[in-house]
């Protein structure tokens, strides 16, 4: 049986957005992170939180699929070359 937890979006002083298990401490290492560098953060301006939250939130949706597909099998999606 799965153990499921709740995520939880926060950023840190320095910037970089950090997903967590909910409850898990600040100090806890971070399941996935996204830090932009100063010269990407001067291009994004006050929209590189929404990115960040949005390409977090892109990999989370993709590995929940992947673990509801884990035999590979999904006819909903086709590569293209």
């Amino acid at each position: 049986m799965s153990e499921f937890a709740y995520l939880e979006l926060s950023e840190s002083e320095d910037g970089e957005m950090q997903l967590r298990r909910s409850g898990d401490g600040a100090k806890s290492e971070p399941l996935v992170s996204v830090k932009f560098s100063s010269e990407a953060r001067l291009l994004l301006g006050d929209r590189a939180q929404d990115i960040a939250r949005a390409m977090i939130g892109a990999g989370v949706q993709l590995a929940s699929h992947q673990m509801a597909n884990p035999d590979g099998s999904d006819d909903d999606h086709t590569t293209l070359h």
